[in-house]
């Protein structure tokens, strides 16, 4: 099994392990033990020097060992170079997924072609394993996102029995009717930016976005982290109240582990 130091939560069958590493970053454990990392951005890295966070990362991204890491697009707070190479470093037998402009970043970042895994929305059911993994209970569907440049959402499915878990993280995106699809609605959790700006839907339209895909259970994303790109959370959560929709909310502090069971 590959660990993850701070200790990521250790899920037991019908569990998945979830961990907020602020903005849309996070990490996952699956019941046997795939793990995975989507745009984690474990540094002050900034295109136009140091970035003014309000918090210090919670993980120190040469210590995350992952068989995957995914993003979601290029900006730096998702494809962050520094933690991308340290991961990587980290974990020499992970594999990174994304885009043509995140691929990119990567290679800039002198992660080697090699351990470079090439998506496109519209691909389905792609197996989420390292490059030594000879199976994974972990697969995931590159979804649309309404953003800058070539950006995306996932669907990870998890567990190998005949329900598994369906994980929607939707990176950073406006709200847009194609973010509803059958690759995304009835989803078991979906991780949904708040922040409302900069590319990103706000509170009311994220509790929107739950409600139309009737998701099980919902958990903001993207606030906390940037001086100049922050949002409450209470917001969302008091929109998701009079929306309508079924989603049971779930606040996280930024580095907080979760154990959801499914």
């Amino acid at each position: 099994m590959i660990a993850f130091s701070p200790v990521l939560l250790e899920p037991q069958p019908g569990q998945v392990a979830v961990r907020w590493l602020g903005q849309g970053g996070f990490a996952f454990r699956s019941p046997n033990g795939t793990t995975w990392v989507v745009d984690p951005y474990l540094s002050d890295f900034g295109r136009n020097g140091p970035a003014r966070r309000l918090v210090a990362p919670p993980v120190d991204p040469s210590t995350v060992f992952c068989d995957a890491v995914l993003c979601t697009h290029a900006h730096s707070d998702h494809a962050d170079p520094v933690s991308l190479s340290a991961i990587m470093k980290a974990s020499p037998g992970a594999r990174l997924f994304g885009r043509a402009a995140s691929i990119a970043v990567a290679v800039e970042a002198g992660i080697p072609d090699p351990r470079l895994q090439h998506i496109s929305v519209g691909d389905r059911s792609i197996p989420v394993r390292g490059l030594r993994q000879p199976s994974t209970d972990v697969a995931v569907d590159v979804v649309f996102a309404d953003h800058s440049g070539d950006a995306c959402g996932f669907v990870f499915s998890v567990g190998d029995g005949p329900r598994p878990f369906r994980l929607y993280v939707t990176g950073d995106t406006l709200h847009h009717p194609d973010l509803v699809s059958d690759a995304t609605t009835g989803v078991d959790l979906l991780c949904v930016c708040i922040n409302g700006r900069w590319g990103n839907m706000g509170a009311v339209e994220a509790a929107t976005l739950a409600r139309d895909l009737d998701a099980r259970r919902v958990m903001p994303m993207h606030y906390g982290v940037m001086v100049d790109n922050d949002a409450d959370p209470t917001t969302f959560l008091e929109a998701l109240a009079k929306s309508g929709a079924i989603a049971e909310p779930k606040v996280l502090a930024i580095g907080e582990s979760w154990l959801v069971s499914y």
